[in-house]
């Protein structure tokens, strides 16, 4: 018995010890920092976390092996990565494979490939440069610098104030509203000058004896917006968006990103802007839409942007809006309905303008919709899908729709061409599936969650939820897709008696 004892005593002490040395790889796989690849870091779900909300910043690669544009900036990421690592801000690079991680693509909302983000603690914002060796290194140097310019003395205030943009301001902050206002600099620094005032004598001799976040502005009817919310990073972030616009202001490249962020639509005078031979005729037309926006826009509690544009500078936004050759262009554009607004009116004044915008508050125009023509015929096993009948043929509740936005120069979209054709003739006789494409450079998605965010995007759109389309971003063959829909599908019906 003194043995038997001792056997299972040994046997359960040695199962114990190999269950405890499992765990314990297990936990180490886990936990493991990630593996590197050519300089790079390998990310997973596992990992992610734990790595990128250490690092003070970081640059993450979301790419699919398939994906032609990820084979050409791999060498080009692996070469600023090895260079990134020694420099005096050092700076790591990683990548994500998002067709393993489906749920940090979900999580980033990655909808096309490569797609980079810039990290700082885990906070995610876009990246804005180049995507070969030496402009990713010069990029991501700059990201690693300081965000605010610290102003040690009246004479250097006065100099970053003098800058014709916007510029914000930190004066005494200290603690969590100081931490708040860094976090944000960080983030936006893309979108907005910095800087900061510590010093107590500068602070004194400045005026400035309490703390507070200022945004200098270029108005000349409010020159600057004192922040007074909570100091918390969300709420400092809405209002530099919301404060970073005039009332009446000028829509340009530089100012579009502002615009769009404050999430609020836009009214856009296009005509011939000119600040230095014919100020008078430009400063016309901006008092007209002062006068709108104080006597309707303003009324209506700030419900509507308005700006005008120099025409010359939006060759492509005319044609968008079917108004190229008019001297004078009104359209209202809603970033957020991906709805477009033009103006009817035979001559633009004063009293069209204000007309235009009363009746979009009040809901009584029509959106602007760019369409080619219906097709004549569209018995092809490929449905051919414009502006006009785009809601008749993607949005039918009774149908399954896979919808191909195209461009009629994209090289991918031609590859795809004879395998979305062989796909859609080996489903025809699938009832309540269609295959469909749209030439996306002659027409308007009028639904916001049907965007094109490159060439070729296929969205498939169940006929439960219209709402909620699913991007396909697998292999691009009939196989891989067949399989995808069958998948997705609300319901395969296969009509026999046409097989």
């Amino acid at each position: 018995e003194r043995w038997e004892f001792q056997l299972n005593h040994d046997t359960n002490m040695k199962t114990s010890l190999i269950l405890l040395l499992f765990i314990s790889y297990l936990s180490l796989i886990l936990s493991a920092d990630p593996v590197e690849e050519e300089g790079v870091l390998v990310l997973t779900d596992a990992n992610f976390d734990d790595t990128v909300n250490n690092e003070d910043i970081m640059l993450i690669e979301f790419y699919a092996p398939w994906c032609g544009h990820c084979k050409k900036l791999a060498p080009e990421y692996s070469a600023a990565a090895y260079e990134l690592r020694h420099k005096t801000h050092p700076v790591k690079l990683a990548k994500v494979d998002c067709t393993v991680e489906t749920g940090l693509q979900s999580k980033f909302g990655i909808k096309g490939y490569p797609t980079l983000k810039v990290f700082r603690k885990g906070q995610a914002s876009d990246y804005g440069g180049p995507r070969e060796k030496q402009g990713i290194i010069d990029y991501m140097e700059k990201q690693a610098g300081p965000a605010a310019r610290t102003l040690s003395t009246g004479d250097l205030i006065k100099e970053f104030l003098a800058h014709p943009d916007i510029s914000v301001v930190a004066y005494g902050l200290t603690g969590k509203a100081y931490d708040n206002f860094k976090s944000v600099a960080n983030v936006l620094r893309d979108n907005f000058r910095f800087g900061e005032v510590v010093d107590s004598e500068v602070l004194k001799s400045g005026g400035h004896d309490k703390p507070k976040i200022v945004l200098h502005t270029k108005d000349k009817d409010q020159a600057e917006h004192v922040y007074d919310a909570e100091h918390d990073s969300k709420s400092l972030t809405s209002w530099l968006w919301s404060k970073s616009v005039p009332a009446v202001g000028e829509w340009t490249k530089e100012t579009l990103a502002r615009y769009q962020k404050t999430g609020l639509p836009v009214l856009k005078l296009f005509m011939d802007v000119d600040h230095t031979t014919n100020v008078k005729q430009t400063n016309y037309w901006i008092n007209r839409l002062k006068k709108v926006a104080k006597e309707v826009a303003g009324a209506a509690g700030q419900k509507l942007h308005l700006t005008f544009a120099n025409k010359k500078d939006y060759a492509s936004e005319l044609t968008k809006f079917g108004s190229e050759g008019k001297d004078l262009v009104l359209a209202i554009e809603d970033f957020a309905k991906n709805q477009k607004f033009v103006s009817s009116a035979k001559k633009i004044d004063l009293e069209s303008i204000r007309q235009f915008v009363v009746e979009y508050l009040e809901g009584k125009l029509e959106p602007y919709i760019k369409s080619a023509p219906l097709p004549e015929n569209n018995d092809a096993p490929v449905k051919v899908v414009v502006g006009k009948n785009f809601n008749d043929i993607v949005l039918d509740s009774s149908k399954d729709v896979l919808i191909e936005l195209y461009a009629p120069w994209c090289g991918h979209c031609k590859k795809l061409e004879p395998i979305y054709d062989e796909l859609a003739t080996k489903l025809k006789n699938v009832e309540n599936v269609v295959i469909a494409k749209m030439d996306a450079t002659a027409n308007d998605s009028p639904h916001s969650k049907y965007q094109a965010s490159g060439y070729p995007t296929l969205f498939f759109a169940p006929a439960n939820d219209k709402e909620n389309p699913v991007p396909y971003q697998g292999e691009r063959d009939v196989k891989s897709m067949e399989a995808f829909i069958k998948r997705k599908s609300t319901s395969w019906k296969v009509n026999k008696s046409e097989l």
